[in-house]
Parts: C-alpha cells; sequence; structure tokens
C-alpha cells in the first residue's frame, strides 16, 4: 500500500463531475424518436433492461456527426470543486478514480479542460461509429448488465486494502453504493439511499465533497498516510447484482426490480 491513506475516491461523472448529464442532453437534443427515448429511459430507471443495452441504442440513434458530438460535449459546464476535491485526496496520497457508465467519449478531454490530466478513468469504450464503435472495458464479463461494472470498481479497491468512498447522483451508481464504504450522494442516487436506508451524506456541489474529506481526515473518520487499510467488512447482504446474485451466465433482470 506505500505511505498513502488507504483511501479510494470513486467519483461519477456524467452529472457529477459534469455539470448536466452528457448523455442525456446529447440524446434531448438528437434523437428523433422521442417516445421510444422515454421508455429506453424509463426502463433503466426501473432496472429492466441493463446500461449496455441502452447505451449501443443511444449510439444507434445519435448522429454520425463525431465533431458536433464532442463541441456540443466540451460545452457542458464542470463542476471545478472537483479541482479541490482531487487536491485534498492527493494530498493524503489517496486514489481518486472517476467511474462512469455514460458514453465516455468526453471524459478525458474534458477533465482536460479541468487541468486534470493523469487522473484513473473507468469508462465505456466509444469510437463514435455507432454500435460497432463501442466496448465495455470495465463489464463484468459473466453478467453484462452495465458497460462500466462500478460495483466491481468497488471490490477490486477493497480487495487491494482501501476503504472506499462513492461519489455520486445517478441510477447507475446504486450498483457501487450498496457495496461502497461510504455514500456521498445527491440527486436519484441521493433518493434512493433514502428509500432504502443506506447511509449517505447528501451533497449538491462538490466543493462541499471536498470539504467533507478534509474535515473526515482531520477529525480521523477516515484513516490517515501511513495508517493501516480498513479491517474487512461484514458480508454483504444478499442483492444487487453481479454473477454471485444470479450466477452468471446471461444477464438477466437484477433481483432488486
Amino acid at each position: 500500500m506505500g505511505e498513502g491513506a488507504p483511501v479510494a475516491v470513486l467519483v461519477d461523472y456524467d452529472g457529477t463531475i459534469s455539470r448536466r448529464d452528457i448523455g442525456s442532453l446529447l440524446l434531448d437534443r438528437h434523437a428523433a424518436d422521442r417516445a421510444a427515448l422515454a421508455r429506453y429511459d424509463a426502463a433503466y430507471d426501473a432496472g429492466t433492461i441493463g446500461s449496455a443495452e441502452l447505451l449501443l441504442w443511444d449510439l444507434e440513434v445519435l448522429p454520425d456527426r463525431p465533431d458536433l458530438l464532442r463541441a456540443e460535449a466540451a460545452a457542458v459546464p464542470q463542476d471545478e470543486g472537483f479541482i479541490d476535491l482531487v487536491r485534498s485526496a492527493r494530498a493524503r496520497g489517496a486514489i481518486v478514480e472517476v467511474v462512469s457508465d455514460g458514453l465516455g467519449f468526453y471524459i478525458e478531454a474534458n477533465l482536460r479542460r479541468l487541468g486534470l490530466t493523469d487522473l484513473p478513468v473507468a469508462t465505456n469504450g466509444n469510437e463514435l461509429r455507432g454500435p460497432a464503435g463501442a466496448s465495455f472495458p470495465y463489464g463484468e464479463p459473466s453478467c453484462g448488465w452495465c458497460g462500466t461494472c462500478k460495483r466491481g470498481r468497488v471490490l477490486a479497491h477493497r480487495a487491494a486494502g482501501r476503504l472506499v468512498i462513492l461519489v455520486g447522483d445517478g441510477t447507475s451508481d446504486r450498483y457501487a453504493a450498496h457495496h461502497a464504504d461510504i455514500v456521498l450522494a445527491t440527486g436519484r442516487l441521493a433518493d434512493w439511499c433514502a428509500e432504502r436506508g443506506l447511509p449517505a451524506v447528501r451533497w449538491s456541489r462538490l466543493a462541499e465533497v471536498a470539504d467533507w474529506l478534509e474535515r473526515a481526515w482531520a477529525d480521523g473518520r477516515l484513516p490517515g498516510p501511513g495508517h493501516p487499510p480498513p479491517p474487512p467488512r461484514s458480508p454483504e447482504p444478499a442483492w444487487i447484482c453481479g454473477p454471485e446474485a444470479w450466477g452468471g451466465g446471461a444477464p438477466v433482470v437484477p433481483p432488486d426490480t
């Protein structure tokens, strides 16, 4: 582990770092079949289709104009409080990783505009060539439900001996929130956590998250540099997603739905 704090801060991108969900914005502007868009969004929110299927449909209906899509994605404001969040975590040697189950093609370019050029990013591959240009390097091979398995990123960092903090806002973040040690939530994720009785710290701007991290390290709620890794958590209640929930094989509707 080295001398850094044994902490990983996993941060969603769309609607969390970006002030708007860029995929939803592009679809609102360019998807001609509004009824189909509403059906797919509702099915995804309800958990009856996975994000991998949704992303392939998105790429089918978006225009074959990569330069236009990139320009529109670049114009979406980002929350500059993310810079302080990264600075706070890195000052203690903690890891900050962007985890996104969105269209993905704009994330690294947009982060460069914030001056952040070396953050690890786990997201979907997208060459803007329609569905044929999509890939899922961070998916769970035995499942296929999500394009990016955020749950998998949580479990990977926990297996490496890190306490995992999730910062998110949306539907895909619930799969990680169930397994994270600490959840900082806004939007739909905050509502979902409240409905399930899952403890979560609410926020509205990422500057509040950066302040929370500073206070948590100052008062010992988070392990600092050189501290031993957190003890293993007790087994999770049976739920939510992953091959251990349904035995691997073909994707199925998660038992939660």
